[in-house]
């Protein structure tokens, strides 16, 4: 799955109409919206902005990214 589509998934996931919005308040917050990027898991978590190996307590794998990782923004 793409990064771009992951975000879109995160977004949607977390109550957002645009990946925009979901950006625009994750930039300055300590914590942001992460998704799982194994195929088929799709679970969601706060981590650090910057989290590009975060762990996924569902798959048991440091497969979490920040939205701020996905969107390249980071």
């Amino acid at each position: 799955m793409s990064d771009a589509h992951l975000l879109e998934t995160l977004a949607e996931t977390e109550g957002y109409t645009t990946t925009d919005a979901l950006l625009e308040d994750s930039v300055f917050d300590s914590l942001c919206p992460a998704i799982c990027t194994n195929p088929g898991c799709g679970y969601t978590s706060n981590l650090e902005p910057d989290q590009d190996r975060g762990w996924c307590e569902i798959c048991s794998e440091n497969s979490m990214k920040s939205a701020l990782i996905l969107a390249g923004l980071i």
